[in-house]
């Protein structure tokens, strides 16, 4: 799965979505800290990515919809350990399949996670 990592997620994460066989690529990696959501959101759009980040902003899905885009995953774990928030996000994303990812949204707290599918 092709992976646009926002620079809000922790690199441990990163590593772990590497370690999957995932093709990640993060923000910071490529140069492009700083960039507004809307310029992650259009670059995800223009080639096909998933977007996983920690900013809530993107559970707006009538300014962000995931269905033009790879999809999206929102890790609402705020407030924690790198190590702690690792456990929680390893714990709930293994449960997820990539068909639920693609084209919608996907939200993980420490409660579980919640799949917002796309109508399109």
């Amino acid at each position: 799965m092709k992976i646009f990592a926002n620079e809000n997620l922790f690199e441990p994460i990163i590593d772990y979505l590497r370690s999957l066989g995932n093709d990640v690529l993060s923000i910071r990696d490529c140069g492009l800290s700083g960039i507004s959501d809307d310029e992650v959101y259009e670059k995800a759009c223009k080639e096909n990515m998933v977007i996983i980040t920690m900013d809530k902003d993107f559970t707006r899905i009538f300014r962000f919809p995931p269905g033009k885009c790879g999809g999206i995953v929102v890790a609402k774990l705020y407030k924690r350990p790198v190590s702690e928030t690792l456990a929680i996000f390893k714990k709930y994303y293994q449960s997820i399949k990539e068909e639920d990812i693609k084209k919608n949204l996907v939200i993980i707290t420490p409660e579980g996670v919640r799949i917002r599918r796309s109508t399109r």
